[in-house]
């Protein structure tokens, strides 16, 4: 009897619409069929490219997603039209919003493809134990990363962990608290640490390395700083990756060539799989733009030392973001994880670790002055743990612009109310702290009845 498996990719209650720059060719069908599509190690690897595929879409990592985290922070400016992205660059995001409800879908693309990849895989008998550890450990840690992703800006959201054979199965998957999707993200990436084992030579994959780090993300997000700063120090202490001399160095890769010696997971794109992140900030190129907020400019310019020259240059009035300059191929290469991050990282789980009004240890002094030293800037000595979480989160802002990290660097230091104007100012003002979180796409509740309440204030 042949096999056939049917995934539905509208599990949680997906909805995919087009999009101008999508890489990734989504079928807006409610099921997609596989006749024993995966039988041995090559469909195996095969299956699991179709993962790391959906993290290339124009929805996520290749363009909105990304960007969107520093959209509706205080670093990037929008021109245009779309009311998509400027109701992002307004901080005004409405449930209809397709464009969220693209992103949405896509990511939710990536966990069913890799659900598929973890039972399937799993299950097959033809193929050596370290190759289906690999195959299923890269998996689970993508899996983790895209509900990781998902939970930053929704909170909650429907916990899927298996290919649905029917839509029942799908209309029936309600919301999950914020509590049980971080569960489920390290449960995904201790998973993926102990299959990964020894598999650091390849930062365009997922490796034990990468889930290490992280966790080391994942936990200092949730506030469990003694576990961020422990995964933080194994992978500054026992892993192969070293600083660049050169900040600009860090992202010179295209394709799987030129590797940075401190990253330790990215995105490869090529002239075939293209991502639209340059040409969309780039106002020689026609078309709807992002563009340097000025306060981020100006600090790049006044604090950010080399920084400033490898991350935005100003083109005529606008304020264009090079970290990604290939215009013409849309070929760089997006580093999700890096070792600058760890030590960032590790100064602040250990200053929060610390009481506020207390002397940093030297430790924190360290991590701090190795970023601004890469940087070119002088060695600083804050006075106080809150001090230096003062200078880590300016750090973060200038070393990780565009990287996609901003926004909820902003939620972690409570600064949504002072940067974003989120707080009411008056007894009378609007309070806006509900905007935290995004708002669940509208066509979710119309497809899921189970699907439980929308955020509050939406």
């Amino acid at each position: 009897m042949k096999k056939r498996l049917y995934i539905l990719f509208i599990s949680a209650g997906l909805s995919v619409f087009s999009s101008c720059q999508d890489v990734l060719d989504v079928e807006p069908t409610s099921s997609i069929e596989f006749e024993g599509a995966i039988t041995d190690a090559r469909s195996a690897d095969r299956a699991l490219q179709g993962v790391y595929s959906a993290f290339q879409a124009g929805d996520y990592y290749g363009l909105s997603y990304l960007y969107y985290q520093d959209l509706y922070a205080d670093n990037l400016t929008f021109t245009g039209t779309f009311t998509t992205h400027r109701e992002v660059a307004n901080r005004n995001i409405n449930p209809t919003n397709l464009q969220i409800a693209n992103t949405w879908a896509t990511i939710y693309t990536a966990i069913g493809r890799a659900n598929l990849v973890i039972q399937e895989v799993g299950a097959l008998a033809n193929i050596e134990q370290e190759e289906k550890d690999r195959i299923v450990g890269e998996a689970h840690f993508l899996r983790g990363l895209a509900y990781f992703d998902l939970v930053k800006v929704f909170g909650g959201v429907p916990i899927v962990t298996k290919p649905t054979v029917d839509v029942a199965g799908v209309q029936s998957q309600g919301r999950s608290t914020e509590a049980e999707v971080y569960t489920q993200i390290i449960t995904d990436l201790t998973t993926a640490e102990t299959k990964l084992v020894g598999d650091d030579d390849d930062v365009f994959s997922a490796s034990g390395w990468a889930a290490t780090a992280l966790l080391a993300r994942v936990y200092l997000q949730q506030g469990n700083y003694a576990q961020a700063r422990d995964k933080a120090s194994e992978v500054i202490d026992n892993g192969p990756f070293s600083l660049e001399e050169n900040f600009g160095d860090v992202f010179n890769g295209s394709g799987t060539d030129n590797a940075s010696s401190e990253s330790i997971f990215e995105l490869a794109f090529n002239e075939d799989d293209q991502n639209a992140l340059a040409s969309s900030s780039n106002p020689a190129v026609p078309g709807q733009k992002f563009y340097v907020s000025a306060g981020l400019f100006n600090l790049l310019s006044s604090d950010g030392g080399e920084r400033f020259a490898e991350t935005t240059v100003q083109q005529g009035t606008r304020r264009r973001v090079i970290k990604y300059d290939d215009v013409v191929n849309g070929s760089d290469n997006v580093v999700i994880l890096r070792l600058a991050e760890m030590y960032l990282i590790r100064a602040e789980a250990n200053a929060r670790l610390g009481a506020a009004g207390a002397p940093p240890s030297l430790q924190v002094i360290s991590d701090i002055n190795e970023i601004r030293n890469r940087a070119g800037l002088g060695s600083v000595v804050p006075t106080s743990n809150a001090a230096a979480l003062t200078e880590i989160l300016l750090q973060r802002r200038l070393e990780f612009a565009f990287e996609g990290l901003r926004f909820m660097d902003l939620k972690r230091f409570g600064q949504t109310c002072a940067v974003l104007n989120f707080c009411p100012a008056t007894a009378t003002a609007p309070d806006n702290t509900f905007r935290n979180l995004w708002p669940l796409p509208f066509q979710q509740f119309e497809t899921n009845p189970n699907l439980g309440a929308q955020n509050p204030g939406y």
